[in-house]
C-alpha cells in the first residue's frame, strides 16, 4: 500500500570540467492539494529543449506552467487517492482554483463538468508506480492499470480515475509536440 505523503527524491546529472557529474541530490516534497484530500502532485524536472539544465534554473522555473513547451519536457509525480475518500472538502469553484493554481495551463484544459476529463498537445509516457488507476477514454471505455503498466497517451481526450481501494502514485514525462499538431 502506498503511503500518503512520500518524499521523492530526485538525483540530477551533468557536467563540469568535462566530466560526468552530481548537479543536484534533493528530496521533493509532494503538494497536498487542501482542496482534495489525499491527492498529491509534485514536479519533479522540466527541459525546454536542451539536453543539460541547471538544477537552479529548473527550480525558479516551477511551477510557471504544468505543461512542457512545444520543445520542452515535464516530469510530475501524482498521487490519485481513491475515488471513495477523495471528497472534495470545498465548493467545486475553490477545487477548481486551486487546481488552476497549482496546475497552471493543464488545469485550462480540464473539461468544466467536473468530470476531469482534458487533452493536452502533448505526448505523454505514464508509468504507473503504485497501485490500480483506471484510464477513462473519449468513448467511455477504461483501461485498468496495475502498478508497472505504462500507458503512451498522443494527445487523447481521457481521465483518471482510482476506483481502488488505495492510494495510487503515477509518474507522467510529458513531452511537448512542436510543430507536430500544426
Amino acid at each position: 500500500m502506498m503511503v500518503i505523503g512520500k518524499v521523492h527524491r530526485r538525483v540530477v546529472t551533468g557536467h563540469r570540467g568535462g566530466k560526468s557529474v552530481v548537479l543536484s541530490d534533493q528530496r521533493r516534497e509532494p503538494y497536498k492539494f487542501r482542496t482534495v484530500v489525499g491527492f498529491e502532485h509534485t514536479y519533479m524536472w522540466s527541459t525546454n529543449g536542451t539536453l543539460e539544465s541547471d538544477p537552479d534554473t529548473v527550480e525558479q522555473e516551477l511551477p510557471k506552467s504544468a505543461l512542457p513547451s512545444a520543445t520542452g519536457s515535464l516530469l510530475h509525480v501524482v498521487t490519485f487517492p481513491p475515488a471513495k475518500t477523495a471528497a472534495s472538502t470545498s465548493d467545486p469553484s475553490q477545487v477548481a482554483q486551486e487546481f488552476l493554481t497549482r496546475l497552471p495551463g493543464l488545469a485550462d484544459t480540464f473539461e468544466r463538468d467536473g468530470s476531469q476529463m482534458h487533452v493536452t498537445q502533448t505526448v505523454d509516457y505514464a508509468i504507473l508506480l503504485d497501485g490500480q488507476l483506471w484510464l477513462e477514454l473519449d468513448d467511455g471505455e477504461t483501461v485498468h492499470l496495475s502498478a508497472g503498466d505504462i500507458v503512451v497517451q498522443q494527445a487523447t481526450r481521457h481521465g483518471w480515475r482510482n476506483k481502488g481501494e488505495h492510494p495510487a502514485t503515477i509518474a507522467f514525462v510529458m513531452l511537448g509536440a512542436g510543430a507536430a499538431y500544426d
